[in-house]
């Protein structure tokens, strides 16, 4: 049986195997593991669409008329909604610039640039699948404002994630403790700003994108 993998999917690859490349080039350079902290993040932040992947096929094969398969499809948004911050969330790693070497300054700011924009890429692909399993379930007009308050919860998420220290395992391992601590950051004018900023980027981002997705439906001479 020959699966050919999807135009998607094949620019995922290439995005991870210049990651990879990177990563090696650095390892052999400087005999030192430093940076492979973007290994574990990557794997975080493309995480997100096999959720919404799963819920689709699940979708695609079954309807949404099962309470059982509606249970499990909207679970599984959720879940892609925890894990989504983890997609845009490599961009925070420019932060770590200033505690590598300095010879090599230009090298990692590369490296770090696009391993961020490779989680980036697939987060933003991963919501516009979100919100075509979303439109097909809800309507557009949800679809839509499901979208923007995923985005707005996910500027949220960088801020626990950065500053607070959070990740999305803790809630499943200490779900009390998150919570409660998230409702006390909403009050630190720093999460606050720090929502505002990301969210905005990443709706920016995202119509961008959804755009750039939507030339193909349209006449390209217009483009």
């Amino acid at each position: 049986m020959n699966i050919k993998p999807s135009k998607p999917t094949i620019s995922v690859l290439i995005l991870i195997a210049l990651c990879s490349l990177l990563l090696l080039v650095r390892v052999y350079k400087t005999g030192t593991y430093l940076g492979f902290f973007l290994v574990w993040n990557l794997f975080l932040a493309i995480t997100p669409i096999f959720f919404i992947f799963l819920a689709k096929k699940l979708h695609d094969n079954f309807g949404f008329k099962k309470l059982g398969i509606k249970i499990t499809i909207i679970g599984l948004m959720t879940t892609w909604l925890l894990f989504f911050p983890n997609s845009p969330y490599i961009i925070t790693d420019l932060m770590h610039l200033s505690h590598l070497p300095k010879h090599l300054l230009w090298f990692d700011a590369v490296g770090i640039f696009i391993t961020a924009l490779t989680g980036l890429v697939v987060g933003l692909y991963s919501m516009y699948n979100f919100q075509i399993l979303s439109k097909k379930l809800f309507g557009s007009g949800i679809a839509w404002f499901l979208v923007l308050g995923s985005a707005v919860l996910s500027g949220f998420g960088l801020y626990l994630g950065r500053f607070a220290r959070f990740n999305s395992w803790d809630l499943f391992s200490n779900p009390a403790h998150l919570i409660q601590q998230s409702i006390i950051e909403t009050s630190n004018p720093l999460a606050l700003q720090t929502t505002l900023v990301f969210s905005i980027v990443l709706i920016g981002l995202y119509l961008s994108f959804y755009n750039l997705l939507s030339i193909k439906h349209e006449n390209i001479k217009n483009a």
